[in-house]
């Protein structure tokens, strides 16, 4: 089985900019002359987290990942009302990966983090802000999985992907630092825009409070 943890690793060691989304050669190794040690470990630096909150957006986006495995990530998107609609359905996030690793571990027909539990599959994203924050770059086109927040929550020590092909399975692994910092920025972009949109009801009311019945908005909160 193989892992693009792996992979990754030896994409940023061997290849500038390999992790970036565009179909090319394969991710080369740099050769060593120094004898190879086994290890069980590889020591990854703090996580990478961006919020993007836009000016009139209805969709606050949260996205996560590590800089040494920048293929692929954790995405959230939050409403204006604090629910989570990230993934394409309420409640969930996505796991998403450049389209160019996807391709070269062998693609998937479907994916699973439990036994007989098929994760959805997420349509081909673009991101036009990729680089505009900062000099750590997310992918420009992604495709990825819904992970259900509940899931994600229930293995806050680390979550194995397994991507299933009519030949060898390979996976992804989510580590403790990656998810923890991810689930504690969503929670609190969904607590500030609870709180926010407390306010504009509360707002709302008293606009409309002494004006009778009839002048009662029923508009829906962005």
């Amino acid at each position: 089985m193989k892992s693009l943890r792996l992979l990754s690793t030896l994409c940023v060691a061997g290849v500038v900019g390999c992790s970036l989304p565009m179909v090319g050669r394969a991710p080369a190794v740099v050769k060593s002359t120094e004898p190879a040690v086994a290890t069980d470990t590889v020591t990854l630096g703090p996580p990478i987290v961006q919020v993007r909150d836009f000016w009139r957006s209805s969709v606050v986006s949260v996205f996560a990942w590590d800089v040494e495995d920048a293929a692929f990530g954790l995405r959230a998107g939050v409403s204006r009302n604090g629910t989570i609609v990230g993934g394409g359905r309420l409640n969930d996030h996505q796991l998403y990966m450049t389209p160019f690793y996807a391709w070269y571990m062998g693609g998937f027909a479907h994916a699973t983090a439990e036994p007989g539990k098929p994760l959805l599959r997420t349509g081909w994203s673009g991101d036009p802000y990729a680089c505009f924050y900062g000099s750590h770059c997310a992918p420009i086109d992604a495709v990825g999985v819904r992970i259900p927040d509940a899931l994600l929550r229930a293995n806050r020590d680390s979550l194995v992907v397994t991507f299933h092909t009519p030949r060898d399975p390979w996976t992804i692994t989510l580590r403790r630092e990656l998810i923890a910092a991810f689930l504690a920025t969503v929670d609190s972009v969904v607590a500030e825009t609870s709180k926010s949109a407390a306010v504009r009801l509360d707002t709302d009311g008293s606009r409309s409070a002494g004006r009778g019945p009839e002048s009662v908005s029923l508009r829906a909160v962005p």
